[in-house]
């Protein structure tokens, strides 16, 4: 479980770090990288719900934030990170939370799930750590679990470096179509195993729109 001196789990606020710290992530993606979004319209939406990505880079939440622009998200991160002071302040003022990574943290998920009800956007990364080599690899079942818990939506989100490290690479961002609740056949008893299948259904959905974006990385 998170340690509640990191972060508290009492607080639902949206904070604006991110527009503080806005100005540094615009010169970030329009210096040492360029962006491109697509799909901007599949975010226009009042309710709250789930983005989900890829997660490749480091820099990966700067890209879904800039490329969400006025939609301020809320992120989870994994634990350690809160442990300095420092990062921990920039971290928080930027609407991120902590997780305890494979332990069950299910103060962290009831938080997600909190979030989400009472309209806010949260953007997950269901392979829950980095890709290594870039390519998408397998989801963990949280995104489901969150899903259930909140009964919420989940888009499907693609990020497609050109060339990972160079300076002035292009950058893809898609949102997909919405998952709908409706469509996670949800049952009472259906527990880690549905949570799983869902989890399976959103990163199939991501890695679609990946390798869509991908072709583009390929053929410039």
């Amino acid at each position: 479980m998170s340690d509640k001196k990191y972060f508290d789990f009492s607080n639902y606020e949206t904070n604006n770090g991110f527009n503080v710290f806005r100005p540094l992530c615009n010169l970030c993606c329009n210096s040492y990288v360029k962006l491109e979004v697509e799909g901007l319209e599949n975010l226009d939406r009042e309710d709250g719900f789930i983005i989900a990505a890829n997660h490749s880079i480091i820099y990966d939440p700067i890209f879904i934030q800039t490329a969400c622009k006025d939609k301020l998200l809320h992120f989870v991160a994994k634990y350690e990170v809160f442990k300095n002071p420092i990062v921990r302040k920039v971290l928080t003022s930027c609407n991120a939370f902590p997780i305890v990574r494979g332990k069950g943290d299910m103060q962290a998920i009831n938080y997600a799930s909190d979030l989400v009800k009472k309209g806010k956007v949260l953007c997950i990364f269901p392979e829950g750590t980095r890709s290594k080599d870039g390519y998408p690899k397998k989801a963990k079942s949280g995104v489901g679990l969150i899903a259930r818990n909140a009964q919420c939506d989940v888009v499907p989100a693609a990020i497609c470096i050109e060339q990972r490290g160079k300076f002035g690479s292009k950058v893809y961002v898609k949102f997909g179509e919405a998952v709908k609740y409706e469509e996670m056949n949800f049952t009472a008893d259906g527990g880690t195993k549905e949570n799983k299948e869902v989890a399976n259904m959103v990163m199939d959905k991501i890695v679609l729109l990946w390798r869509e974006l991908r072709k583009k990385c390929k053929s410039k």
